[in-house]
């Protein structure tokens, strides 16, 4: 074995290590944080992905394997497997992007899903000084429940609690002044 090939193969199980865990903790941290496309999402992805494949065209420059069909295959595998994860994880803030985006009919008709959609709702629509039905035509109906529930308010259920651990529910609680109009919106856990 020359000692570039020993280079490369030291070199290539290490920054695949690396690589690897560095992907592990990002499809980690998008499952627990639900982390959807954003400015700090796509580069954080991108930067080791864009990395990786300067990484490999500069083994494949540098080191002698155009003649040796082991490390072509060795390369190629690598390539593969480099790729799978940066796919992963575009997929799955793809997928959290779609949950999180809030539409009338995913609200009505996914009531659990609704923890993931209440922060597009509240950035996207402005609540304060609605009146009750205009809120009961954007939300549905509230959720018949005696949690948080008193004469001047309405409540939807949202889903189980967002973190690692959710124990609890996560409800949205709206307040009405005496006009019926939207005094006040919050998101509590039970």
């Amino acid at each position: 074995m020359t000692n570039n090939k020993w280079k490369f193969g030291c070199f290539s199980i290490l920054f695949g290590y690396l690589y690897g865990l560095l992907y592990l903790g990002y499809i980690l941290f998008i499952i627990i944080a639900q982390s959807s496309f954003s400015i700090i999402s796509i580069p954080a992805i991108l930067i080791p992905f864009i990395i990786f494949l300067v990484t490999l065209l500069f083994i494949w420059k540098r080191v002698d394997i155009k003649n040796d069909r082991n490390a072509k295959k060795n390369l190629n595998l690598i390539t593969i497997m480099g790729i799978i994860p940066f796919l992963i994880c575009l997929l799955m803030l793809g997928i959290n992007e779609y949950r999180t985006n809030f539409s009338t009919e995913k609200w009505v008709n996914n009531m659990s899903g609704r923890v993931h959609m209440v922060d597009d709702l509240i950035n996207t629509y402005d609540l304060k000084g609605k009146s009750k039905s205009d809120v009961m035509t954007l939300l549905g109906p509230p959720t018949d429940t005696e949690y948080f529930k008193d004469e001047k308010n309405i409540v939807y259920y949202l889903g189980n609690e967002r973190g690692i651990i959710s124990i609890d529910s996560e409800w949205l609680i709206i307040d009405f002044e005496g006009s019926n109009k939207v005094k006040d919106y919050v998101v509590r856990t039970d």
